[in-house]
């Protein structure tokens, strides 16, 4: 049962991050800019779920949870490399 409940609370909160992630992901693809974005924000979540996901195959790793540390580390992955693209490379390349 404590493991079911677990389950649960760890799908819904990786819905919510990915409802969350994704009108951030398609603002920054539709604008190409993300020049209001903290870059250090973006690379401290990185890190923050790089430990989550290695906490979870150290304590539990149930194919289900890692599946849903390794979307949530995805998606942080992808804001922070759009963001890095768009305010580093892009900019060097049309100044």
């Amino acid at each position: 049962m404590k493991a079911t409940i677990a389950l649960i609370l760890i799908s819904v909160c990786t819905i919510a991050e990915l409802i969350a992630y994704m009108p951030q992901i398609v603002k920054i693809l539709k604008t190409k800019s993300a020049d209001d974005l903290s870059l250090s924000s973006w690379l401290i979540w990185v890190v923050a779920d790089i430990c989550y996901l290695a906490y979870v195959l150290l304590e539990s790793p149930e194919a289900g949870v890692v599946f849903l540390a390794v979307l949530s580390l995805t998606l942080v992955l992808l804001v922070f490399g759009l963001t890095f693209f768009y305010q580093k490379c892009k900019r060097k390349h049309y100044d």
